[in-house]
């Protein structure tokens, strides 16, 4: 995962002042009605069923599944979109830890006299506080100037400071510049706001690869003990990668005939191997699929080339000695 460094906090508080004078007051109620348009929400309620593993012998937790699938919801959302979000929508992007601001506050924080200080003289707390109150002031209560305050209260504890960015975060980080956006919409903010959105979906992407080598390890170990149970999970996890589409059944049936050392004909190795090269034209699928792969190409033709043969070898072992093809040593390849 990334880690992130968040600028200091005379640049962020000096660009957010000086964003509040280059805009001016404006019209509170005309900006009040741009935060609450009549359509429905942009972003449904998570389906319970989707937000599940596959099947219960993946060993990510539901948990973690939830938060990656609840992520990734945002990803369908355009610039225009994140400007349009209904309020209940900037109260999903909030983290469960959040503190809520409550309407005393907010009424303190409208009241409160700005300017007191010489900015580079505030004590943090104090140049937080001004600046969450010259929002509130300008912009009047609105979902995004809350999600903007109680962001702030939540990461910037500190001058600066450093997270470990996951898809969760990512969100919320979205969200942030989204609601800047919303507020101060110059060119820079809409440029910040996609970088942000490109941000999520590498974070997201990344989180997925992660997930889907920590469910393969957990198989590998299951078909050592289970094969049959093996078998099973692997086609739940092809069709929760791939989709439940011919290529993906191709592929769990021929890897139930290598498992259970069933007779393969040279059309069914064919047929695997046309499927293999769609659904990992770029990549390697995992380390049973590549196994496989190679018996396959060594059952039509005998593999001769020094390299492919040593590592078909290895699987071979492996397999006789029940170690995972996790734990094959490959100092030699």
């Amino acid at each position: 995962m990334k880690n992130r460094f968040i600028l200091s906090r005379f640049f962020y508080f000096a660009s957010v002042l000086s964003l509040l004078l280059c805009f001016g007051c404006g019209d509170t109620e005309d900006e009040q009605e741009a935060t609450n348009p009549t359509n429905n929400t942009l972003l449904d309620e998570p389906d319970e069923q989707s937000l599940q593993p596959a099947e219960q012998l993946l060993q990510l937790t539901a948990e973690d599944r939830e938060k990656l699938e609840e992520a990734k919801q945002w990803l369908q959302l355009t610039v225009e979109d994140w400007e349009k979000l209904e309020d209940e929508d900037w109260e999903k992007l909030k983290g469960e830890d959040w503190v809520r601001l409550t309407n005393a506050e907010v009424r303190k924080l409208m009241r409160r006299p700005i300017g007191r200080w010489g900015f580079q003289e505030q004590p943090w707390e104090e140049a937080q506080k001004d600046t969450h109150a010259q929002l509130f002031q300008e912009f009047g209560d609105i979902p995004q100037v809350r999600y903007t305050v109680e962001f702030d209260r939540h990461y910037w504890k500190e001058a600066s400071f450093t997270i470990t960015l996951t898809p969760e975060i990512a969100k919320q980080f979205v969200g942030y510049w989204a609601a800047n956006y919303f507020l101060f919409p110059t060119e820079d903010h809409k440029r910040l706001l996609e970088d942000e959105m490109k941000e999520l979906k590498t974070t997201i992407a990344a989180e997925e690869r992660r997930f889907s080598e920590e469910e393969l390890r957990s198989l590998e170990q299951l078909r050592i003990e289970d094969p049959q149970a093996w078998i099973k999970g692997m086609r739940a996890f092809l069709i929760q990668k791939h989709g439940d589409i011919p290529e993906v059944d191709t592929i769990a049936n021929f890897l139930r005939k290598v498992e259970l050392n069933l007779p393969r004909t040279d059309e069914e190795c064919r047929t695997y191997l046309k499927a293999y090269n769609t659904l990992y034209a770029d990549y390697f699928g995992s380390h049973y699929e590549y196994y496989a792969m190679l018996e396959a190409s060594d059952q039509l033709r005998p593999i001769v080339a020094e390299v492919p043969l040593r590592i078909l070898e290895k699987f071979r072992e492996a397999r006789a000695e029940g170690i995972s093809f996790y734990d094959i040593d490959g100092d030699d390849d």
